[in-house]
């Protein structure tokens, strides 16, 4: 089904529920190979959340929308997120990714370039890069460029 989906021109969203070893989060399938855009992934919201905005955003850019390191997004309802690459090691690694890289692997392609898209705090504050002593206490993140 993501397969036909994404041959068709469109996109699909995996969103994965939190286990022993991390949070929930989501990513998109398929915007690089129907609209030339970096894949995007959300961490650490309700999966259903941040399957939401992931899907909110596809669309988007499926209407043209291009999203880059260092944009600013702002949500209806005051949901601010800042986009920021995620470091191609992840890209590879263990099971992040498996199905989109699976879907990608079956038309002889490798996960491509994705965008993380971070939250703001209460304070409408973004985490800082990794190193900073509160970075780990504020968000889950992957390693950042």
């Amino acid at each position: 089904m993501f397969r036909i989906e994404i041959q068709a021109g469109s996109f699909n969203v995996a969103a994965l529920l939190a286990d022993e070893t991390g949070c929930d989060w989501a990513y998109s399938i398929g915007l690089k190979h129907s609209f030339n855009h970096a894949e995007l992934l959300v961490v650490g919201l309700d999966a259903s959340i941040a399957g939401a905005v992931i899907e909110l955003l596809g669309e988007e850019i499926s209407q043209g929308r291009e999203l880059g390191a260092g944009d600013t997004v702002e949500l209806a309802g005051g949901m601010n997120l800042q986009v920021r690459e995620v470091d191609p090691l992840w890209l590879a690694r263990g099971d992040w990714f498996e199905l989109g890289r699976a879907v990608m692997e079956s038309w002889g392609e490798r996960w491509p370039d994705t965008l993380q898209l971070v939250w703001s705090d209460a304070d409408g504050e973004f985490p800082a890069v990794p190193g900073d002593p509160d970075w780990s206490l504020r968000q889950p993140l992957l390693m950042l460029n």
